[in-house]
């Protein structure tokens, strides 16, 4: 029987102690040439692997491998591999023969890579030493999406380290995107990560933003089929990548599978999104149907988690606010590419229930959505008031917003 495990970390499994070396390639002469030119594309796989997930992300590296043999884009393809106490830089090309090749670039003493000075100097030293027309990072590992995580040492929203469980929030992620170069992807093949919240925070460090609203199965992206069209790095090839996610999990015989979906989002129409928002969060009417909301008639995303579907809040809140038709319009825009299955989460062997994905209710982004404020959990003030340090909080107009501004300063406007 198959384990149902996927990139969120409730369902740890053992894993089976592969051996790094055995997918690596010996280096011979046709490797490399010093002084190459800029190639079309620089692909970065930032894997942050020292969890169940080791023998996933082995094979996604021979996934690569055989994605890249189908390409015809110039590019260079590394992967930043720390699923050992070595974490390790590989290239991933085609030697002068044609034939696909790995080689270690680089060996890194034992460090947190969700540690955000870490992460960016390796994206800096991989995006200088690997110049490019175009650049894409993919974060792997577990995630939570742009929740905080209480039980956790380092307030978890994507990856899984060690044996404390350390990680990173989406704050700290910005953070370290923040001084490298502006990239044209970042695909996240972790779980619950294509969030409003996520997609706003990172849209001054990249174009386009592929990500799930629920979890994704253990195995991740079928690399093989889709970094072809991943490696175009424009709106077309991404949207084909993303559609490949989707034939993939559908036609590969395993019933669990069928809760998988994902969106691919172009970043540079967040900010009329927040504005349209802010302009929504005006009318107090909306205030007072935020407060009455019923959570449980929403589009829910994960059991346990408080996500939502974006679109389908926007609507259930906004009434019959003039916004709410600018709002969806914009998300449409954005929204390039969405899919889904018959359901956004399902289990095969605990008494949680399956989430079905109702007609009309899917937009490719989720949301936190909080619940009263009276007999709050810690855990979901704790949230919240992380939920004030995010900048869509404060560019979207949610400090406007009772429910949500409980933590706001008093000397705030």
């Amino acid at each position: 029987m198959r384990m149902n495990a996927s990139r969120w970390p409730l369902f740890l499994a053992g894993a089976m102690g592969l051996s790094l070396l055995s997918c690596e390639d010996e280096m011979d002469d046709s490797w490399y040439d010093e002084g190459q030119e800029p190639k079309e594309t620089t692909f970065l796989l930032y894997m942050v692997g020292q969890n169940d997930l080791k023998n996933s992300l082995l094979a996604n590296i021979e996934d690569l491998k055989t994605g890249l043999s189908l390409s015809d884009v110039d590019a260079n393809v590394l992967v930043y591999a720390d699923i050992s106490s070595t974490p390790t830089l590989y290239q991933i090309a085609k030697d002068r023969s044609g034939n696909v090749r790995q080689t270690t670039v680089k060996t890194y003493p034992d460090q947190y890579s969700v540690d955000p000075s870490v992460m960016k100097d390796v994206i800096n030293d991989v995006l200088a030493q690997y110049p490019a027309r175009h650049y894409g990072v993919t974060f792997s590992s577990h995630a939570d999406g742009s929740l905080y995580r209480q039980q956790t040492v380092g307030k978890r929203s994507f990856g899984y380290e060690g044996s404390q469980g350390l990680g990173m929030n989406i704050t700290d992620i910005r953070q370290a995107l923040d001084g490298c170069p502006r990239l044209d992807l970042i695909l996240f093949d972790a779980c619950m990560m294509a969030s409003v919240e996520t997609a706003y925070e990172l849209k001054g460090n990249a174009r386009y933003f592929l990500a799930a609203p629920n979890s994704v199965p253990a195995e991740g992206f079928p690399y093989d089929k889709v970094l072809p069209y991943i490696l175009r790095m424009d709106a077309s090839g991404l949207s084909r990548a993303a559609e490949g996610y989707m034939t993939y999990f559908r036609n590969n015989g395993v019933e669990w599978d069928n809760f998988v979906s994902v969106s691919l989002t172009d970043l540079s129409r967040m900010d009329s999104l927040a504005l349209y928002m802010d302009s929504l969060f005006q009318d107090e009417t909306v205030h007072q149907r935020v407060r009455e909301l019923d959570r449980d008639r929403l589009q829910h995303f994960e059991n346990g988690y408080p996500l939502y579907d974006y679109g389908e809040w926007v609507d259930s809140v906004g009434g019959a606010c003039r916004y709410v038709a600018e709002v969806r319009r914009v998300l449409d825009d954005a929204v390039i590419y969405k899919a889904h299955n018959d359901y956004s989460s399902v289990n095969d062997y605990t008494a949680m229930p399956e989430i079905p994905v109702k007609d009309g209710a899917f937009c490719g982004l989720n949301t936190y959505v909080p619940d009263e404020i009276p007999g709050l959990f810690y855990t979901e003030a704790a949230q919240m008031e992380y939920f004030t340090s995010q900048k869509w909080y404060r560019d979207a107009g949610f400090w406007r917003v009772p429910l949500y501004n409980v933590f706001e300063p008093e000397e705030a406007e």
